[in-house]
């Protein structure tokens, strides 16, 4: 008889990853560090194109989040669905 505590360590805490969920995770990661740099290159940006500068930063601040809900909401589903026992 095994201890619950060592069943519930071998038990699989999420979903194995699928290539879309794997290429979502990527776009996600790659918008951070775009947002992250452009953060950065901002001061050099707003000098060279003016107010029209800060464009890139703005539109990373609202992309980021946004595919990074779907992306969560994805995993999520696939973890759900892993725990049920199905295939995400």
């Amino acid at each position: 008889m095994t201890h619950p505590l060592i069943a519930f360590l071998k038990t699989p805490m999420a979903a194995p990853e699928t290539a879309r969920l794997r290429h979502m995770r990527r776009w996600w990661m790659t918008l951070c560090w775009m947002l992250a740099l452009t953060v950065l290159l901002l001061p050099l940006l707003k000098a060279l194109f003016g107010p029209w500068g800060a464009g890139p930063a703005l539109i990373l601040t609202l992309a980021a989040p946004l595919h990074g809900a779907s992306y969560f909401r994805a995993k999520l589903k696939a973890d759900e669905a892993c725990a049920q026992g199905a295939q995400p």
